[in-house]
């Protein structure tokens, strides 16, 4: 095995590389696929953080992020982020909006021009975080997946390009030496077609498991927005009451 290699000159180097990143990235992405909450551990994550927003308010969903892990954690953790920049914006933002709503009540719209403006800042409100919630579990679902795509692409190129190289020293042996004798030329088409060979056995089986693990992640990232947007509402339905100073 070790001759074999040897014989493929030095694009084996890279192409070995790309073989332990492939093997590494697709076993951790394999882990994290299988390590992802069942749906009655997600409802309960759910519900322990929606508990702990209605009874400690946002710093108490904070420090129930920063003891956890995983995926609806990580989501979970980056809308509470998306909200207080939200938030930010909304204040400042506000003289702007209660000019508006004067304006509108001077022409006549009176209690209809302040819902509608409230109306408008909640379904902004809303957008954002289901956004943010397709990005967040996009993120933590596909985190190395480009990684093995780029693999599965780059390698047959890199084998290629050890062929290339391999004819280049052959033609290079006949020129020098002449073609009378086959072990002038061995020697290149050895390299020719070692890396060829090692680029598909590279790239084969990379492209297989990225097909699968990405498939794998766009069905796991429908479970992860509902859970999302479920969280989502309970951070809206939270920061009004505190606005407004309701009770449940």
């Amino acid at each position: 095995m070790w001759e074999i290699i040897q014989s493929g000159g030095p694009m084996m180097v890279p192409l070995i590389a790309c073989a332990i990143l492939a093997l590494a990235y697709s076993i951790e992405r394999l882990w994290i696929f299988k390590q992802l909450p069942t749906p009655e551990e997600a409802q309960t994550e759910l519900d322990r953080l929606e508990n702990a927003l209605r009874n400690g308010g946002k710093q108490a969903v904070v420090e129930e992020c920063n003891q956890g892990r995983g995926l609806l954690n990580y989501v979970f953790a980056s809308l509470l982020k998306r909200y207080d920049t939200l938030m930010i914006e909304q204040r400042e933002f506000k003289a702007t909006n209660e000019e508006i709503i004067r304006l509108a009540e001077a022409g006549g719209g009176q209690q209809v021009s302040r819902f509608m403006v409230m109306q408008r800042q909640l379904a902004d409100l809303k957008d954002e975080l289901v956004l943010q919630t397709e990005v967040a579990a996009r993120a933590y679902l596909g985190k190395n997946l480009a990684i093995l795509n780029t693999i599965g692409n780059i390698s047959p190129l890199l084998g290629l390009l050890g062929t290339i190289m391999g004819m280049i020293i052959a033609f290079e042996s006949i020129a020098t030496a002449g073609a009378g004798d086959p072990k002038v030329v061995a020697g290149g088409i050895s390299q020719a077609l070692v890396t060829t060979a090692s680029g598909l056995i590279v790239a084969i089986p990379t492209i297989v498991v990225y097909r699968y693990l990405a498939r794998q992640a766009d069905h796991l990232l429908e479970d992860a927005e509902m859970y999302g947007h479920a969280f989502a509402n309970a951070l809206i339905t939270a920061g009004q009451r505190q606005q407004y100073g309701t009770t449940e």
